[in-house]
């Protein structure tokens, strides 16, 4: 298939450039989309992702052994083999394309990037090798190149004993990662390891204690080299050949390149190195892998997706269709195939395949991963049966479920144990989520998952125990492998075990007491064990709390430095960020290790529900739907007023507001606010609360960082002094002016200003107690907001002021506004002077002054 419609994208690159983050962008800004993923665990952390932005309901996450899909999804977070075929949806985005060269898994990412498109846009992300290639068979496609953020160098081979902290230890078979794993122990303190064969969860809890510095070294497969990003300054390399399933061979520099690239993050360049003993590179290789510059890919893997169920032979032929482009390679002996071929040769499945469904149903069971890479006959054997019991049942026995299930239930075991039956468990996590083969798959695929996790976490343990040094003193197993809670107190908020103070909850957290647990990682893993019962009970009871235990803290103890926090009584649990809009803060729960997923969204939506409602009912109606009953220049004025929280200038509206309605100004009045000389205002949002809530929503909207909390005035003084330099915006949103650091509440300036107007109807006026009471001021603070009111001021030689219009220009001698005037008797040698002059306008300051003398 050539696409012709000018809608593909191919951003390319090597590691660390911020492709899948582009797309990723990309894709949620449709209305709908399909992201496609090589690995379960980058579909589920970027549906995570996804969650946070767009709400459960409207995201799926599809992989072989999770199927989240609400019935009003619009993105879906799949692995390749997962994504949903005839689904029409805006935006399709794959990853990793480059792995269509891959020998297992190549004609599945071949599949996609040949027919699966997005209505509007489809998004290509790998690496720049394929990009001849993706031209050749794509003449129109838009290709963006991206470069890394960092630099990527090599630093020449080094020893077990020379290997720097924040350093990964890439081995090629399990037995090495171990070997390397347990030198790390006896001479550096402990590593963690990363597997492509453990589970997400175990894979997770292994990385976060390498990311938290419990241990400063990582022993990883080349499974590193696929979507984890971690804070790793340097990777060396232990082999330089790996086994690739046919044959041992030497690493290509574009392998090489792929897992070195881990080294460094965003803007932190990185190493890599060759253990002793590892092997060579030239020169040549190594300035390849730091400048990305590999040999392109010119074929890769094909195989007929169109395939014939009419019978066995149209199926097999169907299966055997050549490629028609030279740059395909033709798959052969698929495992899925292999399985396939085999099991028709079996006398009890030949005779049953007598129709197109059945022959489907023998392909699905076949296409059934094999986890535990037994490639032997009980493999194949597992699979006979299940197809022999669909055939005979049409669903799976529940008693045989029961049998070969709950048995992995049983969570001891060493960590090859434990491994295996993971492995096993996640074969049955695949069948529960094939709903036409089981009933009640809802169950199943929560008691698999359950084990899964169980398993899981004792294999996390074992690992640790194993290469980290620990030590369980302190801790009692029973045979559920729990804690014995007879040696738990919670005093207060501070954690005791066994006597021991580990740390204290703060919120939805545990504070570690470093001093406890720094000898142990073990007890750590029990500490944080217990951590989660107790913050899971917590988080339950903070659900069902009212909305009025949350609040914003003591807005005198904000740091605008730090995120705005959010308190359930005294406990911070979320933070405010920036939202849509000035009075659309998100609200998000704190992270915390230990708080779930699904917990998270709870607590943030819960969150989210309550500042929208404080926002709601604090500056009502700000949040009100503008009337398009009204006015146009209604309109404008509620909506710079609300824009602005409360406060907007009345110039750019001053000729409406000369012709102004009754009902206008009545409309105005309903949404309440208010017209004054200079500003238009909302009386309500003056008081203390409702001016502390818009100090937080205008920081929170427009990021802005200073050291301590936000200037606001002491117990709601109408005036304030104040000596922090804030942008003249944050003034006018809590309600103020700041004159010369003197603020004064925008309603007690119109009093003041109105004070001022009435008097100057009768003429010049000299400052009085009836204009500086209101705002509690001194002479230099009144001159100052008179001044700015657009009144002139002559200083007297009694240091009082006197304020006027200036209705002509004055002399010389009276133009400045400070310019004192001697009123003593030198005022008579001034008469002879006068005599000749015009007569004195009466309104004038020197009329004024003659009445005061």
């Amino acid at each position: 298939m050539i696409d012709t419609n000018g809608n593909l994208l191919a951003i390319l690159g090597p590691t660390n450039t911020g492709k899948t983050y582009l797309a990723f962008d990309r894709l949620i800004s449709y209305q709908s989309g399909i992201f496609g993923f090589p690995l379960r665990l980058l579909a589920r952390e970027n549906y995570d992702k996804a969650v946070k932005i767009k709400g459960i309901n409207k995201v799926a996450l599809i992989t072989g052994e999770e199927k989240f899909i609400p019935k009003e999804a619009k993105y879906f977070f799949c692995t390749v083999e997962s994504i949903p075929k005839n689904l029409s949806v805006e935006c399709v985005a794959i990853d990793e394309i480059q792995l269509a060269s891959d020998y297992e898994r190549g004609h599945i990412f071949t599949e996609h990037i040949m027919n699966t498109r997005g209505d509007q846009e489809t998004i290509f992300l790998g690496s720049s090798t394929i990009k001849s290639l993706l031209l050749e068979i794509f003449p129109n496609i838009k290709i963006e190149l991206r470069q890394r953020f960092s630099k990527l160098s090599f630093v020449s081979n080094k020893s077990f004993s020379k290997l720097k902290p924040r350093t990964a230890v890439i081995a090629f078979n399990i037995n090495k990662v171990y070997e390397i794993a347990e030198n790390l122990r006896s001479h550096k303190g402990g590593a963690a390891v990363v597997l492509g064969s453990l589970s997400p969860r175990t894979r997770n809890a292994q990385v976060e204690i390498y990311e938290d510095k419990k241990v400063d070294y990582l022993v990883a497969t080349d499974a590193i080299g696929m979507g984890l990003n971690l804070n790793i300054d340097q990777v060396a390399f232990s082999s330089l050949e790996k086994f690739d399933g046919r044959f041992k061979r030497n690493l290509y520099s574009n392998e090489i390149g792929q897992i070195a690239g881990r080294a460094g993050r965003h803007k932190n360049n990185g190493s890599f190195s060759i253990l002793k003993n590892a092997g060579v590179l030239d020169l040549k290789t190594i300035n390849n892998i730091e400048n990305s510059n590999f040999d392109p890919i010119t074929k890769i893997y094909w195989r007929n997706t169109s395939l014939d169920f009419f019978n066995i032979d149209n199926f097999l032929n169907s299966l055997k269709k050549f490629p028609v482009k030279n740059y395909f390679i033709h798959k052969k002996n698929a495992s899925d195939e292999l399985n396939f071929r085999y099991l028709i040769d079996d006398k009890n499945i030949k005779k049953l395949l007598i129709n197109q469904d059945r022959i489907k149903l023998l392909w699905d069971v076949c296409r059934i991963p094999d986890f535990q890479k037994l490639f032997n006959d009980s493999y194949l054997q597992f699979l006979k049966t299940i197809f022999l019991l669909l055939i005979k049942n049409e669903k799976i026995p529940i008693p045989w479920l029961e049998k070969n299930i709950l048995v992995l239930k049983n969570f001891n075991g060493g960590i090859e144990e434990l491994s295996s039956k993971i492995s096993q468990i996640r074969t049955w996590t695949y069948i529960s989520n094939h709903s036409n083969w089981i009933d009640n798959e809802k169950y199943w695929q929560e008691t698999t998952k359950n084990i899964e996790n169980n398993l899981s976490d004792n294999l996390h343990e074992g690992l640790t125990t194993r290469f980290v040094d620990t030590t369980s003193k302190y801790f009692i197993k029973t045979k559920n492998n729990e804690i014995n809670q007879d040696l738990i107190s919670n005093n207060g908020k501070i954690l005791t075990i066994n006597d021991v103070k580990y740390g204290y909850f703060d919120g939805f957290n545990l504070k570690l007491n470093k001093d406890e647990i720094s000898h142990s990682l073990f007890s750590l893993s029990h500490v944080k064990k217990s951590a989660r019962i107790m913050i899971e009970d917590k988080i339950n009871k903070f659900l069902n709390a009212p909305n009025d235990s949350i609040n914003l803290g003591n807005v005198s103890e904000i740091n605008l430095n730090e995120n705005v926090k959010i308190f359930w009584g005294g406990e911070q649990i979320g933070k405010l960020i920036r939202g849509s809009s000035i009075i659309s803060p998100i609200a998000e729960a704190l992270n915390t290790e230990y708080i779930s997923s699904e917990n998270k969204l709870l607590i943030s939506a819960k969150l989210q529900k309550w500042i929208d409602e404080l926002i709601q009912t604090k500056l009502w109606p700000i949040k009100e739907d503008i009337d398009n009953n009204i006015s146009q220049n209604l309109r404008a004025i509620q909506f710079n007023v609300f824009e602005n929280l409360g406060i907007t200038r009345i110039d750019k509206f001053s000729s409406f507001l000369k012709n102004i309605s009754i009902e206008d100004k009545q409309a105005l009045s309903k949404l309440g606010i208010r017209i004054g000389a200079k500003y238009f205002f909302v009386p309500n949002f003056l008081k203390k609360a409702p001016m502390e809530l818009s100090a937080i929503l205008w920081c929170v909207y427009n990021s802005y960082s200073i050291d301590g909390p936000p200037p606001l005035p002491n117990d709601g003084r109408v005036s304030f002094l104040t000596d922090r330099e804030m942008k003249k915006e944050y003034w006018s949103a809590i309600g103020y002016l700041n004159l010369n650091n003197f603020c004064i509440r925008v309603d007690v300036f119109e009093r003041v200003f109105f004070i001022a107007r009435q008097k100057m109807k009768i003429g010049p006026f000299l400052e009085s107690s009836d204009l500086m009471n209101p705002i509690g001021c001194n002479s230099d603070q009144i001159r100052d907001i008179l001044k700015f009111c657009g009144f002139n001021v002559l200083e007297l030689n009694n240091k009082r002021n006197l304020y006027f219009n200036e209705t002509k220009k004055l002399s010389k001698s009276t133009k400045s506004k400070s310019k004192k005037i001697n009123i003593s008797k030198k005022s008579n040698n001034k008469e002879p002077k006068v005599k000749n002059k015009k007569p004195a306008d009466p309104n004038s300051p020197f009329a004024v002054l003659e009445k005061l003398l």
